[in-house]
């Protein structure tokens, strides 16, 4: 595997190799027709990857045929090859025997199908193979999709220092991209909360979770593309501020009154971040700030209320501190989504807007009772 950019793309018109992203997934295989179109889906990825598998044979009675707009249609009979997809199923397996043999849970998966992140550039760049943690058994999102959201947010926001702004911003975006095609707009077949979280260390998850949690919140209030997108942007940077802040205290489950007043400067942080590092759009950038504003003006930094608070804002405070709540991050300790949910009832409108409210509300079902200890695998 080395990686590949499409400068020297180009050069070909049926490709001799597969091309991969940055999450080992196959964008293109050997012996597709190299299209106008095709590169310029992978210009929008930051990093990709080829691999030197020149065994597929193309057809030889495959013919560039353009339409009126100058695309190659693909005209060509593939070869077959090899199904190279995980075999999920398989992975639980492996899982389950492993949590009863150790009786501990563990996650071992290999995170590049069949090794697509072997090579050392590669590792050096994301070194997430050896990444450990659970799983959720209960969660729609399969197990090597929850691996890799995890591993690849934790890279990415740990190694915030050692990449440009640039690069990081677009890790950023990709992150969102695969939720928003793995996650949102596959979330119909979602009932309970439980089958979209992601479980774990709070810091590997949380973000993650507010952000599968606000985009499909803000599906079910039929806003459009865009507003779903920024949402999930929203919710995977809200916090990027604590990187500024003391490690010990950003991961004390109890801080003491000065140290939790040094935390809320996180939102401030956050938003000079966004605006003038990562160069985010305000809207984005004023999620970080406003996130912990409460619609009766009793929350920080700045006391909004009401309509002062920008509706992404407002969507990504609840789906926050129900996160929190089900990580057990409040004075509060719940047990289930159900207690967490019922907890948000009681908060009611004095700290979250009404629509984003009942939407989170009625969003799910309120006999969610599975305990967050059984979901784990």
């Amino acid at each position: 595997m080395k990686i590949v950019t499409t400068e020297e793309l180009i050069n070909y018109k049926i490709l001799p190799f597969n091309i991969y992203t940055e999450f080992g997934e196959k964008v293109f295989s050997s012996g597709e027709i190299l299209t106008p179109g095709k590169l310029l889906q992978l210009k929008q990825l930051s990093i990709i990857y080829r691999d030197d598998d020149n065994s597929l044979e193309v057809d030889q009675n495959a013919t560039d045929e353009y339409d009126s707009e100058g695309y190659v249609e693909e005209s060509y009979t593939k070869t077959e090859r090899n199904n190279e997809s995980t075999d999920i199923d398989a992975i639980f397996e492996e899982y389950t025997k492993i949590a009863k043999e150790k009786n501990k849970v563990v996650e071992v998966f290999d995170m590049s199908p069949n090794q697509v992140l072997k090579s050392n550039t590669i590792v050096d760049e994301i070194s997430i193979l050896n990444y450990k943690g659970p799983v959720n058994k209960k969660s729609k999102i399969d197990p090597q999709n929850q691996i890799k959201l995890k591993a690849f947010y934790h890279e990415t926001i740990s190694g915030i220092s050692s990449r440009s702004y640039a690069e990081t911003a677009n890790l950023f975006l990709n992150i969102r991209d695969k939720i928003l095609q793995d996650i949102i707009y596959r979330s119909n077949s979602v009932v309970y909360s439980s089958q979209v979280k992601l479980i774990g260390e709070y810091q590997k998850c949380h973000a993650l979770n507010v952000a599968i949690l606000a985009g499909i919140i803000t599906q079910k209030m039929g806003m459009n593309e865009t507003m779903i997108s920024d949402a999930v942007l929203a919710g995977l940077l809200h916090d990027i501020g604590k990187i500024k802040i003391d490690p010990d205290i950003v991961n004390k489950q109890n801080p003491s009154p000065s140290e939790q007043q040094t935390l809320q400067y996180h939102t401030s942080i956050g938003y000079k971040i966004l605006k003038e590092d990562l160069e985010m759009p305000e809207n984005i950038a004023l999620v970080a700030l406003e996130h912990h504003e409460n619609n009766d003006g009793s929350g920080y930094p700045m006391n909004k209320s009401g309509d002062l608070i920008s509706k992404e804002s407002q969507i990504i405070h609840i789906c926050n501190y129900f996160d929190n709540l089900c990580f057990n991050r409040t004075k509060l300790l719940v047990k289930n989504t159900k207690d967490a949910v019922r907890h948000l009832l009681e908060m009611g409108t004095k700290n979250f807007m009404p629509e984003a409210l009942y939407t989170f509300i009625h969003m799910f079902s309120y006999n969610d009772t599975t305990s967050f200890e059984d979901m784990i695998l």
